[in-house]
């Protein structure tokens, strides 16, 4: 029986057990609606072009009990012949929290791989780095959690199926349990806030490729923030250091409450020789440049308006990969986040 369905049946358990006790669902309703043009060396891609519907989101959370709660986020516009209710499903856990300083969560939760370009959900999302956009960063799997004053630092443990076995199953026709390790710590320090990991996850079966990934947040005063995500990639065999990696960066400002202004890069490398990184591919090196804006009208947030333009140069050798040479994107749009319930 695979992990993903022993973990789908405790967590079901666990709701039938509990639910005399449940506490009044939280329901969150979210969506997004852009306008995009977007170019590929000049020339118009006709299906990234246009008024386009982004994302549908619906979000549950509650207490099952004192010590358990749960959390559910689903996009329904994930569903397609190739992509079942599952695959578009974010999260779906239940966590159990013993102590102040001790949880567990059991089921489908993100892959705890560091950097800020991971942590926001796709819906706040306008443009990523390569790697992120062949990272399937939500996965079925166990996580530990330690904080041990009063949430200054977390430190997590996971063991969760790897994100590369859909991958590999689809290039070689195998199907196969693969697994990531990954440990990260989360902390928040004065005008720094880090976010760091190391991962080990299985590019084919008993083959791991290895992350070393640094976040760091640094806030400047109360309107500045600025992030810097350093990533490490390798497998065995291969240059350690440098030859297969990330830098990516961003500058955020609020002049006032209801505004966002930003600015953002990202530069990648694969020169490692190797075929083990499935997300960035030997051969690639890719920078990427943009900029947006963020509007609130409302004081709680609930509606947003955005803008952005982003354009990429380099070499990409995955010729499906969403980031290419001389890839120009305008996106304008709004999104809006209602608590149903």
């Amino acid at each position: 029986m695979r992990l993903k369905t022993v973990l789908a049946l405790m967590m079901l358990g666990s709701v039938v057990a509990t639910a005399q006790e449940s506490k009044p669902i939280n329901i969150t309703f979210e969506a997004r609606g852009d306008y995009q043009h977007t170019t590929l060396d000049g020339k118009k891609i006709a299906d990234e072009t246009g008024f386009k519907g982004n994302v549908v989101n619906v979000i549950l959370k509650g207490d099952l009990a004192p010590k358990f709660s749960y959390a559910f986020r689903h996009r329904f516009n994930g569903i397609n012949k190739d992509y079942n209710f599952f695959n578009a499903t974010d999260w779906l856990y239940l966590k159990y929290k013993p102590t102040d300083k001790l949880s567990l969560i059991a089921g489908k939760y993100i892959v705890l791989v560091a950097g800020w370009e991971l942590i926001p959900a796709p819906i706040d999302c306008y443009f990523l780095s390569d790697f992120c956009y062949n990272f399937p960063c939500y996965q079925w799997g166990l996580v530990g959690e330690y904080t041990p004053n009063a949430g200054k630092d977390v430190f997590s443990a996971q063991i969760c199926q790897s994100p590369y076995q859909k991958t590999y199953e689809g290039l070689t026709g195998n199907k196969e349990d693969m697994y990531a390790f990954n440990l990260m710590w989360q902390g928040r320090h004065g005008i720094y806030e880090g976010l760091w990991s190391v991962n080990l996850s299985e590019y084919a079966p008993g083959k791991y490729i290895n992350y070393i990934s640094l976040g760091s947040k640094f806030y400047l005063g109360d309107k500045v923030q600025v992030e810097l995500d350093l990533m490490n990639r390798a497998a065995s065999h291969q240059t350690f250091i440098g030859k297969d990696c990330s830098v990516i960066g961003q500058v955020s400002y609020q002049p006032t409450e209801k505004l966002n202004v930003y600015a953002k890069a990202s530069y990648e490398v694969n020169q490692s020789g190797t075929a083990a990184d499935y997300a960035v591919q030997d051969g690639t090196e890719l920078t990427r440049v943009g900029a947006g804006v963020e509007y609130y009208p409302l004081k709680d947030k609930r509606l947003r308006v955005h803008g952005n333009y982003s354009y990429a140069f380099g070499k990409n050798t995955n010729s499906n990969g969403v980031v290419q040479d001389k890839l120009s994107c305008v996106d304008v749009g709004v999104t809006w986040k209602v608590k149903v319930l």
